[in-house]
C-alpha cells in the first residue's frame, strides 16, 4: 500500500503526530501550521512539544486547508505543517508541499484512500501518520503508526518510541503499541478493502436519499474513503441535532470545536462549516433497516424546513 515505506507502530495517532514533529526537528517555540477544522489531537501534539500552533482556514467548498489559505502563514519560523485528509476528503498535499515546510500527512481518516492519480494517500508527505482508534477505518482499540520512506527519519522515531535500552532523551517515552491492539488491527487489516467498499456503497445510498443536502454532491470533492458522511444544514443546526437525537439517531458536528477558538487566528470559512455541517451514522456494520431508518427519519427534517439550505 505504501510502496515499501517504513512503518513504525506507536501507542496512538496523537503519539504518532508528536513523534513525527520531533523527528522532523521541530523545536519549542517554532511554528507548526495546522487546520482549524480538525480534532484536538493535532493541537495537543504541537503543544506537547511546546511548539506554536498556527491555524489555517479551509478553502472554498472544502473541509481541508489548501495552498491558498496556508501560503500567507508561511515564514521562516514555520518548521512543519500537519495536513489531514479531513473526513476522507483528499487534501492538496502537492500544492501545500510546494510552499516549503515539511508535511506530516495525517491519514487518520483516510487509510486506504487514493489521490486522483490512483496513488495511495499517505505517500506524499515527508511522514504520514495513522490512527487505529476504535472509531477509525482500521480499528484496533487504540494505537497508531508513523509511515515514511526516509529510513533515518523512521529510525529516529523508533529511538523515541521507547525510553529503555537506548541513549536517554527528553523526547523519548513509552510510546509503544500494545500487543493486543496490534493483533486486533492486524486482524482487521484483512477486511479493510471490503469495509471501505461498503462505506462507499452506503454513501451512495445516502447520496440518493439526501440529494442536494449531500456535501459529496454539493462540492464534488474527492472523498477517498468515506470516513464521515456529511450533510449541510444552513439554518438551525443545533435544532437539527436535537431533533435527530430525539428520533433516536445520533448525528454530530464533524469537528467538536474548531481549533482557532482555542489557539487563535481568523478562520471565517471554518466558522461557516461549524454552523452548517453535520455527520450522520455511516458504519459498515449498519443493517439495511438501520440505513432506511436514517434516511427516512432525517430527510423529512430537511424537507420540513428544519434543515433548509
Amino acid at each position: 500500500m505504501h510502496n515499501g515505506a517504513e512503518v513504525v507502530a506507536v501507542s496512538s495517532g496523537t503519539a504518532a503526530l508528536y513523534l513525527a514533529l520531533v523527528a522532523l526537528g521541530v523545536k519549542p517555540g517554532q511554528k507548526v501550521i495546522l487546520p482549524s477544522y480538525a480534532c484536538n489531537a493535532l493541537l495537543c501534539a504541537v503543544w506537547h512539544l511546546r511548539a506554536v500552533p498556527v491555524c489555517a482556514d479551509v478553502t472554498e467548498d472544502s473541509v481541508n486547508m489548501g495552498a491558498g489559505t496556508v501560503e500567507p502563514l508561511v515564514n521562516e519560523s514555520v518548521a512543519a505543517m500537519i495536513v489531514p485528509h479531513t473526513c476522507g476528503y483528499v487534501a492538496d498535499i502537492d500544492g501545500m508541499g510546494a510552499l516549503g515546510p515539511p508535511i506530516i500527512e495525517d491519514c487518520a481518516q483516510a487509510l486506504g484512500g487514493t489521490y486522483a492519480d490512483g496513488a495511495p494517500t499517505g505517500t506524499r508527505g515527508t511522514v504520514s501518520i495513522l490512527s487505529f482508534y476504535a472509531t477509525k477505518l482500521l480499528p484496533g482499540g487504540q494505537g497508531g503508526a508513523c509511515v515514511t520512506a526516509d529510513a533515518e527519519l523512521a529510525e529516529r522515531i523508533r529511538m523515541m518510541r521507547s525510553c529503555d535500552e537506548t541513549e536517554p532523551s527528553p523526547d523519548a517515552f513509552n510510546f509503544g503499541m500494545s500487543d493486543v491492539c496490534a493483533a486486533l488491527a492486524r486482524a482487521k487489516l484483512q477486511g479493510l478493502a471490503a469495509a471501505l467498499d461498503e462505506r462507499e456503497r452506503l454513501a451512495d445510498t445516502y447520496d440518493d436519499a439526501f440529494g442536494e443536502y449531500s456535501v459529496r454532491r454539493m462540492w464534488g470533492g474527492r472523498q477517498s474513503p468515506c470516513f464521515r458522511y456529511l450533510l449541510r444544514v444552513n439554518d438551525g443546526l443545533d435544532s437539527f441535532l436535537e431533533r435527530s437525537e430525539a428520533e433516536g439517531i445520533i448525528s454530530r458536528r464533524p469537528v467538536w470545536r474548531p481549533l482557532h477558538h482555542t489557539a487563535g487566528g481568523a478562520c471565517p470559512s471554518t466558522e461557516a462549516l461549524e454552523k452548517t455541517l453535520v455527520s450522520v451514522p455511516l458504519y459498515p456494520g449498519l443493517t439495511s433497516d438501520e440505513i432506511d431508518t436514517v434516511c427516512n427519519t432525517l430527510r423529512p427534517l430537511f424537507d420540513s424546513g428544519r434543515g433548509d439550505t
